[in-house]
């Protein structure tokens, strides 16, 4: 699955992935605040938000 995920955020361009930070982090933060998270969701999250920051940086 994470190939899916990479090949996927290789395909979205520039504002695309600002989009998706903007998205991980709301979900990431509703699901915390909803009380007693998921660490498996929470962690997949960051996951997707360290391959988008990847990404923008081999981008500069």
């Amino acid at each position: 699955m994470s190939i899916l995920i990479e090949a996927q955020i290789k395909s979205l361009r520039t504002e695309g992935l600002l989009l998706l930070v903007e998205d991980v982090e709301r979900r990431i933060g509703s699901h915390v605040a909803g009380g007693d998270p998921v660490e498996e969701y929470v962690d997949h999250q960051k996951y997707i938000l360290s391959l988008v920051q990847q990404e923008l940086e081999r981008r500069k």
